[in-house]
């Protein structure tokens, strides 16, 4: 069965390749042509907190964004006399 830290993610904007060293990875844009020389290379630990810490901020995104379409929706059903407002 192959290793399957050998194989390269591709996660989007860039991609993660597996180093001689099987402890790390390299992330490079997607654009990139297989050259790993550049991009930067961690620890498979260091990329799970960074793919948490993206995650975590994203929903604090969707949250804050979730909060302002409420405000929206109430500020519009305000101006409008004939419209009832759920967040009263």
């Amino acid at each position: 069965m192959p290793d399957p830290r050998a194989f390269r993610i591709d996660v989007g904007p860039f991609r993660l390749e597996p180093t001689p060293d099987v402890g790390t990875w390299t992330a490079v844009p997607s654009e990139a042509d297989g050259g790993v020389a550049s991009g930067i290379t961690a620890a498979w630990s260091d990329w799970v907190a960074f793919a948490e810490k993206v995650r975590r901020a994203d929903e604090l995104w969707r949250e804050r964004e979730a909060r302002g379409d409420a405000w929206d929706e109430g500020f519009s059903a305000a101006r409008d006399a004939a419209a009832t407002n759920p967040y009263r």
